[in-house]
């Protein structure tokens, strides 16, 4: 495990697309912020644990012998949804 030490407004970065920044420390409580492509899925550790637990037991149960590791979930799918582009302006007339 690497640990490393930062300040409020210092980030670190992972590879070349994900950067972590430390936004507020208030006690024992750290608030991040992440700047990543949005594909990349992001989760809390404790319910990373609980979804891959789940796809376990799901995965036992109908047989399969190696059950899946990775969660999926809607934002996964955020893509495929329809946007409006930032080119596109509103007539208001």
């Amino acid at each position: 495990m690497l640990v490393l030490s930062r300040r409020i407004n210092e980030s670190i970065q992972i590879g070349s697309n994900i950067e972590i920044m430390v936004i507020d420390v208030r006690g024992d409580v750290v608030r991040l912020g992440i700047t990543a492509p949005q594909t990349t899925q992001i989760w809390r550790k404790e319910l990373w644990d609980i979804i891959v637990q789940e796809n376990k037991a799901a995965a036992e149960l109908s047989g399969f012998n190696q059950p899946p590791l990775l969660p999926v979930s809607s934002f996964s799918k955020l893509p495929d949804i329809p946007t409006v582009k930032p080119e596109a302006k509103i007539n208001n007339e």
